[in-house]
Protein backbone atom coordinates (compact mmCIF):
# COMPACT_ATOMS: atom_id res chain seq x y z
CA UNK A 1 0.00 0.00 0.00
CA UNK A 2 2.83 2.61 0.90
CA UNK A 3 4.47 1.54 -2.16
CA UNK A 4 1.04 2.35 -4.21
CA UNK A 5 1.11 5.38 -2.73
CA UNK A 6 4.48 6.40 -3.60
CA UNK A 7 4.84 5.82 -6.67
CA UNK A 8 1.00 7.81 -7.57
CA UNK A 9 2.69 10.86 -5.89
CA UNK A 10 5.99 10.69 -6.61
CA UNK A 11 6.26 14.03 -8.39
CA UNK A 12 8.89 16.75 -7.25
CA UNK A 13 7.40 19.39 -4.76
CA UNK A 14 9.05 22.96 -3.80
CA UNK A 15 8.49 21.85 -0.05
CA UNK A 16 11.35 23.27 2.20
CA UNK A 17 11.89 20.57 4.37
CA UNK A 18 15.06 20.60 7.43
CA UNK A 19 17.85 18.02 7.19
CA UNK A 20 16.34 15.96 10.14
CA UNK A 21 13.36 15.93 7.91
CA UNK A 22 14.59 14.58 5.08
CA UNK A 23 16.43 11.98 6.90
CA UNK A 24 13.65 11.01 8.43
CA UNK A 25 11.80 9.82 5.06
CA UNK A 26 14.57 7.16 4.17
CA UNK A 27 15.28 3.90 5.98
CA UNK A 28 17.88 4.03 9.04
CA UNK A 29 18.93 2.24 11.86
CA UNK A 30 20.65 3.73 14.85
CA UNK A 31 20.92 7.02 16.51
CA UNK A 32 21.31 10.02 14.31
CA UNK A 33 24.84 11.41 14.76
CA UNK A 34 26.29 8.39 15.90
CA UNK A 35 28.65 6.35 14.10
CA UNK A 36 26.58 3.59 14.00
CA UNK A 37 23.71 5.32 12.46
CA UNK A 38 23.36 4.23 8.57
CA UNK A 39 20.75 3.16 5.46
CA UNK A 40 20.86 -0.58 6.44
CA UNK A 41 19.28 -1.16 2.89
CA UNK A 42 22.42 0.66 1.18
CA UNK A 43 24.93 -0.51 3.43
CA UNK A 44 23.46 -4.24 3.32
CA UNK A 45 23.12 -4.50 -0.45
CA UNK A 46 26.39 -3.05 -0.94
CA UNK A 47 28.54 -4.40 0.82
CA UNK A 48 27.15 -8.10 -0.41
CA UNK A 49 27.97 -6.73 -3.84
CA UNK A 50 31.11 -5.76 -2.59
CA UNK A 51 32.66 -8.04 -0.39
CA UNK A 52 30.67 -11.04 -3.15
CA UNK A 53 33.20 -9.60 -6.07
CA UNK A 54 36.08 -9.64 -3.23
CA UNK A 55 34.97 -13.07 -2.94
CA UNK A 56 34.53 -14.23 -6.61
CA UNK A 57 38.21 -12.51 -7.46
CA UNK A 58 40.10 -14.80 -4.92
CA UNK A 59 38.45 -18.17 -6.10
CA UNK A 60 38.71 -18.04 -9.43
CA UNK A 61 40.86 -14.98 -10.57
CA UNK A 62 41.46 -16.21 -13.90
CA UNK A 63 38.08 -16.39 -14.61
CA UNK A 64 37.20 -12.41 -13.33
CA UNK A 65 40.20 -11.57 -15.31
CA UNK A 66 38.66 -12.70 -18.51
CA UNK A 67 35.29 -11.67 -17.70
CA UNK A 68 35.74 -8.37 -16.22
CA UNK A 69 37.89 -7.86 -20.11
CA UNK A 70 35.03 -9.24 -21.89
CA UNK A 71 32.82 -6.94 -20.15
CA UNK A 72 35.05 -3.73 -21.02
CA UNK A 73 35.32 -4.77 -24.72
CA UNK A 74 31.68 -5.14 -24.81
CA UNK A 75 31.34 -1.75 -23.35
CA UNK A 76 33.50 -0.79 -25.98
CA UNK A 77 32.12 -2.36 -28.87
CA UNK A 78 28.52 -1.20 -28.21
CA UNK A 79 28.75 1.86 -26.11
CA UNK A 80 31.99 3.55 -27.71
CA UNK A 81 29.45 6.05 -29.12
CA UNK A 82 27.64 6.93 -25.89
CA UNK A 83 30.76 7.55 -24.43
CA UNK A 84 32.01 9.88 -26.92
CA UNK A 85 29.13 11.98 -28.06
CA UNK A 86 27.78 12.26 -23.96
CA UNK A 87 30.80 13.61 -22.90
CA UNK A 88 30.97 16.45 -25.69
CA UNK A 89 26.86 17.24 -24.93
CA UNK A 90 27.69 17.45 -20.93
CA UNK A 91 30.63 19.59 -21.96
CA UNK A 92 28.57 21.93 -23.78
CA UNK A 93 26.05 21.94 -20.97
CA UNK A 94 28.54 23.24 -18.54
CA UNK A 95 29.49 26.03 -20.77
CA UNK A 96 25.95 26.97 -21.08
CA UNK A 97 25.45 27.06 -17.15
CA UNK A 98 29.12 29.31 -17.38
CA UNK A 99 27.65 31.35 -19.07
CA UNK A 100 24.21 31.47 -17.94
CA UNK A 101 24.27 31.36 -14.07
CA UNK A 102 27.87 32.96 -13.51
CA UNK A 103 26.96 34.81 -10.54
CA UNK A 104 24.69 31.83 -8.32
CA UNK A 105 26.18 31.68 -5.58
CA UNK A 106 26.35 27.95 -3.60
CA UNK A 107 25.42 28.96 -0.43
CA UNK A 108 23.74 31.76 0.99
CA UNK A 109 24.68 35.34 -0.18
CA UNK A 110 26.27 35.74 3.38
CA UNK A 111 28.35 32.32 2.92
CA UNK A 112 31.96 32.87 2.00
CA UNK A 113 34.42 30.22 0.57
CA UNK A 114 35.75 27.77 3.38
CA UNK A 115 39.34 27.59 1.76
CA UNK A 116 41.83 30.10 0.14
CA UNK A 117 42.10 29.89 -3.44
CA UNK A 118 45.79 27.84 -3.56
CA UNK A 119 44.36 25.36 -0.81
CA UNK A 120 41.40 25.24 -2.76
CA UNK A 121 43.05 23.61 -5.67
CA UNK A 122 45.64 21.91 -3.77
CA UNK A 123 42.65 20.10 -2.63
CA UNK A 124 40.52 19.51 -6.14
CA UNK A 125 44.55 18.48 -7.72
CA UNK A 126 45.19 15.52 -4.84
CA UNK A 127 41.41 14.49 -4.60
CA UNK A 128 41.03 14.23 -8.35
CA UNK A 129 43.62 13.15 -10.18
CA UNK A 130 47.07 13.08 -8.30
CA UNK A 131 48.03 9.52 -8.61
CA UNK A 132 46.74 8.97 -11.85
CA UNK A 133 48.56 11.89 -12.86
CA UNK A 134 52.17 10.84 -12.17
CA UNK A 135 50.94 6.86 -12.94
CA UNK A 136 50.85 8.03 -16.32
CA UNK A 137 52.96 10.76 -16.47
CA UNK A 138 54.59 8.94 -19.25
CA UNK A 139 51.44 8.56 -21.47
CA UNK A 140 52.95 10.87 -24.36
CA UNK A 141 55.98 8.68 -24.75
CA UNK A 142 53.67 5.31 -24.82
CA UNK A 143 51.89 6.97 -27.47
CA UNK A 144 54.48 7.77 -29.39
CA UNK A 145 55.82 4.38 -29.48
CA UNK A 146 52.96 3.29 -30.60
CA UNK A 147 51.73 0.94 -27.49
CA UNK A 148 49.16 -0.80 -28.33
CA UNK A 149 48.99 -0.26 -31.96
CA UNK A 150 47.13 2.97 -32.83
CA UNK A 151 46.35 4.51 -36.22
CA UNK A 152 49.37 6.75 -35.59
CA UNK A 153 51.96 4.30 -36.44
CA UNK A 154 51.52 4.23 -39.40
CA UNK A 155 54.65 5.63 -40.54
CA UNK A 156 53.42 6.41 -44.32
CA UNK A 157 51.27 8.86 -43.01
CA UNK A 158 52.86 10.25 -40.09
CA UNK A 159 56.35 11.45 -39.78
CA UNK A 160 58.16 10.91 -36.51
CA UNK A 161 57.58 14.97 -35.18
CA UNK A 162 54.08 14.54 -35.98
CA UNK A 163 54.00 11.64 -34.18
CA UNK A 164 55.01 13.30 -31.30
CA UNK A 165 52.40 16.25 -31.42
CA UNK A 166 50.20 14.04 -31.59
CA UNK A 167 50.94 12.10 -28.85
CA UNK A 168 51.15 14.98 -26.38
CA UNK A 169 47.88 15.99 -27.80
CA UNK A 170 45.92 12.54 -26.79
CA UNK A 171 47.55 13.05 -23.57
CA UNK A 172 46.28 16.09 -23.03
CA UNK A 173 42.48 14.77 -24.06
CA UNK A 174 42.06 12.07 -21.83
CA UNK A 175 43.37 14.52 -18.93
CA UNK A 176 41.93 17.61 -20.14
CA UNK A 177 38.26 19.26 -19.88
CA UNK A 178 36.64 15.88 -21.36
CA UNK A 179 38.10 14.12 -18.19
CA UNK A 180 37.35 16.64 -15.95
CA UNK A 181 33.66 16.54 -16.82
CA UNK A 182 32.43 13.88 -14.38
CA UNK A 183 33.41 15.46 -11.40
CA UNK A 184 32.46 18.96 -12.58
CA UNK A 185 29.02 17.75 -13.19
CA UNK A 186 28.47 15.84 -9.79
CA UNK A 187 29.76 18.66 -8.23
CA UNK A 188 27.76 21.01 -9.67
CA UNK A 189 24.72 19.23 -9.13
CA UNK A 190 25.56 18.37 -5.81
CA UNK A 191 26.10 21.93 -4.49
CA UNK A 192 23.28 22.92 -5.82
CA UNK A 193 21.28 20.76 -4.44
CA UNK A 194 22.73 20.95 -1.32
CA UNK A 195 23.22 24.57 -0.94
CA UNK A 196 20.41 26.09 -2.19
CA UNK A 197 17.65 23.70 -2.19
CA UNK A 198 18.27 22.13 1.25
CA UNK A 199 18.69 18.45 0.50
CA UNK A 200 21.45 16.63 2.15
CA UNK A 201 24.81 16.10 0.65
CA UNK A 202 24.31 12.77 -1.40
CA UNK A 203 23.98 11.82 -4.94
CA UNK A 204 20.37 10.34 -4.56
CA UNK A 205 19.16 13.94 -4.52
CA UNK A 206 20.84 15.02 -8.01
CA UNK A 207 18.09 12.83 -9.43
CA UNK A 208 15.14 14.42 -7.58
CA UNK A 209 14.17 16.84 -9.96
CA UNK A 210 13.58 13.92 -12.64
CA UNK A 211 12.55 10.85 -9.86
CA UNK A 212 11.03 13.55 -7.47
CA UNK A 213 10.02 11.83 -4.13
CA UNK A 214 11.30 8.65 -5.28
CA UNK A 215 15.20 9.36 -4.08
CA UNK A 216 13.63 8.58 -0.19
CA UNK A 217 12.55 4.74 -1.10
CA UNK A 218 14.14 2.09 -3.12
CA UNK A 219 15.18 3.80 -6.30
CA UNK A 220 17.48 6.40 -3.82
CA UNK A 221 19.03 3.06 -2.28
CA UNK A 222 20.05 2.03 -6.22
CA UNK A 223 21.26 5.53 -6.40
CA UNK A 224 23.28 5.01 -3.47
CA UNK A 225 24.63 1.76 -4.22
CA UNK A 226 25.53 2.16 -7.51
CA UNK A 227 27.96 5.04 -6.27
CA UNK A 228 29.54 3.52 -3.63
CA UNK A 229 30.49 0.58 -6.37
CA UNK A 230 31.47 3.14 -8.64
CA UNK A 231 33.75 5.20 -5.79
CA UNK A 232 35.13 1.83 -4.41
CA UNK A 233 36.23 -0.01 -7.75
CA UNK A 234 38.25 3.89 -8.73
CA UNK A 235 39.81 4.14 -6.08
CA UNK A 236 40.67 0.54 -6.28
CA UNK A 237 42.21 1.13 -9.57
CA UNK A 238 44.16 4.41 -8.10
CA UNK A 239 45.39 2.60 -5.44
CA UNK A 240 46.44 -0.62 -7.36
CA UNK A 241 47.94 1.62 -9.95
CA UNK A 242 50.08 3.86 -7.66
CA UNK A 243 50.95 1.10 -5.54
CA UNK A 244 52.74 -0.25 -9.08
CA UNK A 245 54.56 2.65 -9.70
CA UNK A 246 55.60 3.16 -5.94
CA UNK A 247 57.08 -0.08 -5.76
CA UNK A 248 59.06 0.08 -9.35
CA UNK A 249 60.05 3.10 -7.93
CA UNK A 250 61.33 1.93 -4.43
CA UNK A 251 63.14 -0.59 -6.21
CA UNK A 252 65.41 1.83 -8.73
CA UNK A 253 66.14 3.93 -5.83
CA UNK A 254 67.00 0.31 -3.28
CA UNK A 255 69.46 -0.49 -6.71
CA UNK A 256 70.51 2.79 -7.26
CA UNK A 257 69.43 2.62 -10.77
CA UNK A 258 71.04 6.07 -13.21
CA UNK A 259 71.18 5.33 -16.64
CA UNK A 260 70.29 2.15 -16.82
CA UNK A 261 72.88 0.56 -14.48
CA UNK A 262 72.24 -0.66 -10.68
CA UNK A 263 75.26 0.48 -8.49
CA UNK A 264 73.91 -0.55 -4.85
CA UNK A 265 74.16 -4.67 -2.99
CA UNK A 266 75.97 -5.70 -5.87
CA UNK A 267 78.59 -8.89 -6.25
CA UNK A 268 81.40 -10.15 -7.78
CA UNK A 269 79.08 -11.11 -10.85
CA UNK A 270 77.64 -7.44 -11.29
CA UNK A 271 74.14 -9.09 -9.84
CA UNK A 272 72.84 -6.37 -8.22
CA UNK A 273 70.02 -7.37 -5.30
CA UNK A 274 70.12 -3.64 -3.13
CA UNK A 275 70.72 -2.39 0.11
CA UNK A 276 67.09 -3.77 1.37
CA UNK A 277 66.52 -6.21 -1.09
CA UNK A 278 62.87 -4.65 -2.12
CA UNK A 279 61.47 -6.93 -5.12
CA UNK A 280 58.72 -5.53 -7.40
CA UNK A 281 55.63 -7.94 -6.19
CA UNK A 282 52.19 -8.21 -4.76
CA UNK A 283 53.55 -8.62 -0.87
CA UNK A 284 55.31 -5.26 -1.30
CA UNK A 285 52.42 -3.50 -3.02
CA UNK A 286 50.08 -4.80 -0.62
CA UNK A 287 52.20 -3.13 2.04
CA UNK A 288 52.41 0.56 0.15
CA UNK A 289 48.81 -0.03 0.38
CA UNK A 290 48.73 -0.38 3.63
CA UNK A 291 50.75 2.20 3.86
CA UNK A 292 48.77 4.93 1.63
CA UNK A 293 45.59 3.54 3.36
CA UNK A 294 47.18 4.77 6.65
CA UNK A 295 47.95 8.24 6.07
CA UNK A 296 44.23 8.54 3.89
CA UNK A 297 42.79 7.65 7.77
CA UNK A 298 45.15 9.92 9.40
CA UNK A 299 44.21 12.72 7.16
CA UNK A 300 40.04 11.99 7.59
CA UNK A 301 40.81 11.65 11.67
CA UNK A 302 42.34 15.22 11.05
CA UNK A 303 39.67 16.77 9.68
CA UNK A 304 39.71 18.15 6.43
CA UNK A 305 41.28 21.38 7.36
CA UNK A 306 43.87 20.07 9.83
CA UNK A 307 44.30 16.64 7.83
CA UNK A 308 43.09 16.23 4.03
CA UNK A 309 44.07 20.19 3.18
CA UNK A 310 47.92 20.12 4.56
CA UNK A 311 48.27 17.04 2.87
CA UNK A 312 47.06 18.33 -0.05
CA UNK A 313 49.49 21.60 -0.41
CA UNK A 314 51.97 19.27 0.73
CA UNK A 315 51.58 16.84 -2.37
CA UNK A 316 50.77 19.62 -4.45
CA UNK A 317 54.23 21.76 -3.64
CA UNK A 318 56.18 18.50 -4.42
CA UNK A 319 54.50 18.10 -7.53
CA UNK A 320 55.03 21.61 -8.35
CA UNK A 321 58.85 21.37 -7.53
CA UNK A 322 59.12 18.29 -9.63
CA UNK A 323 57.84 19.62 -12.75
CA UNK A 324 59.98 23.10 -12.45
CA UNK A 325 62.89 20.88 -12.17
CA UNK A 326 61.89 18.75 -15.07
CA UNK A 327 61.12 21.86 -16.91
CA UNK A 328 64.39 24.17 -16.39
CA UNK A 329 67.17 20.94 -16.04
CA UNK A 330 65.74 19.48 -19.37
CA UNK A 331 65.95 21.81 -22.89
CA UNK A 332 63.40 24.59 -21.65
CA UNK A 333 63.25 26.43 -24.73
CA UNK A 334 62.08 23.29 -26.49
CA UNK A 335 59.52 22.37 -24.13
CA UNK A 336 57.93 25.58 -24.48
CA UNK A 337 57.75 25.72 -27.75
CA UNK A 338 56.29 21.97 -28.06
CA UNK A 339 53.69 23.16 -25.21
CA UNK A 340 52.72 26.32 -27.47
CA UNK A 341 52.75 23.69 -30.44
CA UNK A 342 50.72 21.23 -28.91
CA UNK A 343 48.20 23.61 -27.42
CA UNK A 344 47.56 24.77 -31.23
CA UNK A 345 47.38 21.34 -32.08
CA UNK A 346 44.81 20.52 -29.17
CA UNK A 347 42.51 23.45 -30.15
CA UNK A 348 42.05 22.31 -33.69
CA UNK A 349 42.02 18.73 -33.63
CA UNK A 350 39.43 18.70 -30.28
CA UNK A 351 36.15 18.39 -32.88
CA UNK A 352 38.02 15.44 -34.28
CA UNK A 353 39.18 13.78 -31.71
CA UNK A 354 36.21 14.23 -29.23
CA UNK A 355 33.93 12.27 -31.46
CA UNK A 356 36.49 9.75 -32.85
CA UNK A 357 35.36 6.41 -31.75
CA UNK A 358 37.90 4.28 -34.14
CA UNK A 359 35.24 2.74 -36.05
CA UNK A 360 37.03 1.00 -38.74
CA UNK A 361 39.55 -0.31 -36.40
CA UNK A 362 37.48 -1.93 -34.49
CA UNK A 363 36.38 -4.02 -37.33
CA UNK A 364 39.77 -5.88 -36.74
CA UNK A 365 41.75 -7.25 -39.05
CA UNK A 366 40.53 -8.07 -42.97
CA UNK A 367 41.32 -11.92 -41.89
CA UNK A 368 38.59 -11.61 -39.49
CA UNK A 369 36.07 -11.01 -42.01
CA UNK A 370 34.33 -8.33 -40.39
CA UNK A 371 35.27 -5.48 -42.88
CA UNK A 372 38.52 -4.45 -41.55
CA UNK A 373 41.03 -2.79 -43.89
CA UNK A 374 42.00 -4.68 -46.83
CA UNK A 375 45.18 -3.04 -46.91
CA UNK A 376 46.31 -3.52 -43.34
CA UNK A 377 47.07 -0.09 -42.48
CA UNK A 378 46.33 1.66 -39.36
CA UNK A 379 45.03 1.10 -35.90
CA UNK A 380 44.52 -2.25 -34.69
CA UNK A 381 41.33 -3.59 -32.56
CA UNK A 382 41.37 -2.33 -28.76
CA UNK A 383 42.86 0.34 -28.48
CA UNK A 384 40.28 2.93 -27.62
CA UNK A 385 39.26 -0.20 -25.20
CA UNK A 386 42.77 0.25 -23.54
CA UNK A 387 43.23 3.88 -23.68
CA UNK A 388 40.10 6.33 -23.66
CA UNK A 389 37.41 3.84 -22.92
CA UNK A 390 39.43 2.94 -19.58
CA UNK A 391 40.12 6.50 -18.91
CA UNK A 392 36.28 7.96 -19.39
CA UNK A 393 35.19 4.68 -17.43
CA UNK A 394 37.90 5.64 -14.33
CA UNK A 395 36.67 9.52 -14.30
CA UNK A 396 33.39 8.47 -14.58
CA UNK A 397 33.62 5.99 -11.22
CA UNK A 398 35.48 8.64 -9.76
CA UNK A 399 32.65 10.95 -10.22
CA UNK A 400 30.57 10.26 -6.89
CA UNK A 401 33.45 10.55 -4.91
CA UNK A 402 35.33 13.63 -5.89
CA UNK A 403 32.44 15.65 -7.23
CA UNK A 404 30.84 15.08 -3.48
CA UNK A 405 34.15 16.18 -2.04
CA UNK A 406 34.23 19.18 -4.19
CA UNK A 407 30.71 20.64 -3.76
CA UNK A 408 31.69 19.59 0.38
CA UNK A 409 34.73 22.34 0.15
CA UNK A 410 33.06 24.77 -2.33
CA UNK A 411 30.45 26.17 -0.12
CA UNK A 412 30.49 30.09 -0.82
CA UNK A 413 31.74 30.26 -4.14
CA UNK A 414 29.70 31.03 -7.70
CA UNK A 415 28.40 28.66 -9.46
CA UNK A 416 30.81 30.41 -12.74
CA UNK A 417 34.17 30.14 -10.36
CA UNK A 418 33.48 26.55 -9.29
CA UNK A 419 33.07 25.80 -12.92
CA UNK A 420 36.30 27.39 -14.08
CA UNK A 421 38.18 26.43 -11.00
CA UNK A 422 37.23 22.74 -11.14
CA UNK A 423 37.27 22.34 -15.21
CA UNK A 424 39.28 24.99 -16.95
CA UNK A 425 42.22 25.61 -14.62
CA UNK A 426 42.83 21.96 -13.76
CA UNK A 427 43.25 20.80 -17.78
CA UNK A 428 45.49 23.48 -18.21
CA UNK A 429 47.45 22.32 -15.22
CA UNK A 430 47.11 18.96 -16.99
CA UNK A 431 48.34 20.11 -19.66
CA UNK A 432 51.29 21.87 -18.33
CA UNK A 433 52.10 18.47 -16.37
CA UNK A 434 51.72 16.01 -18.81
CA UNK A 435 53.20 18.67 -21.80
CA UNK A 436 56.12 19.15 -19.69
CA UNK A 437 56.71 15.33 -18.70
CA UNK A 438 55.67 14.20 -22.57
CA UNK A 439 58.38 16.02 -24.30
CA UNK A 440 61.19 15.57 -22.38
CA UNK A 441 60.82 11.98 -22.38
CA UNK A 442 60.30 12.07 -26.22
CA UNK A 443 63.04 14.15 -26.67
CA UNK A 444 65.50 11.73 -24.54
CA UNK A 445 64.39 8.41 -25.64
CA UNK A 446 64.98 10.11 -29.76
CA UNK A 447 68.36 10.92 -28.12
CA UNK A 448 68.82 7.06 -27.12
CA UNK A 449 66.88 5.86 -30.45
CA UNK A 450 69.71 7.78 -32.48
CA UNK A 451 72.43 6.62 -30.34
CA UNK A 452 71.59 3.66 -31.52
CA UNK A 453 70.86 2.47 -27.59
CA UNK A 454 69.08 -1.33 -26.90
CA UNK A 455 65.24 -1.20 -25.59
CA UNK A 456 64.93 2.16 -25.28
CA UNK A 457 60.98 2.10 -26.00
CA UNK A 458 58.74 3.16 -23.55
CA UNK A 459 57.84 -0.14 -21.76
CA UNK A 460 61.86 -0.71 -20.69
CA UNK A 461 62.46 2.75 -20.45
CA UNK A 462 59.82 3.40 -18.26
CA UNK A 463 59.16 0.08 -16.38
CA UNK A 464 55.62 -0.39 -17.58
CA UNK A 465 56.29 -4.24 -18.54
CA UNK A 466 54.04 -6.43 -17.04
CA UNK A 467 52.45 -5.31 -14.10
CA UNK A 468 54.24 -8.06 -11.79
CA UNK A 469 56.95 -8.59 -13.41
CA UNK A 470 60.49 -7.10 -14.24
CA UNK A 471 60.96 -6.23 -17.59
CA UNK A 472 63.02 -8.45 -19.46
Amino acid sequence: MALRASLQDWAPRRVKLTMDEHLDKMASIGKRGSSYYCNPVVAGLAGILIWGFVIWGAIGKEAVAAETQAAQAWVTEIWNWLYMSSRNIWLLVLMYVLYKYYDIKLGSEEDKPEFSDLTYFAMLFSCGIATGLWYYSAEAMWHYEGYGTPRWTDHKIWNDNTRAEHAVMMTWFHWGLHGWIAYVLVGVLIGFMTYRRGFPMSMRFTMYPIIGELVYGPLGDMIEVLSILCTIFGICTSLGLGAMQINKGLVRLDLGTYQGQDYFGCDSSGTCSGRAGIEVNRDTQCIIIVVISGFAIASVILGLKAGIAMLSQAAFILSFFILVGVLFLDETWYILNALTSTLGYYIWYLPRISFHTDAWEELGKASDGLGGAPDGRGGLKGWMNAWTIFYWGWWISWGPFVGTFLARISRGRKLGNFIIASLILPSFWSFIFTGVFGAAQIRISRQAESAGLDMSDAAHTYGWCCAMEPCS
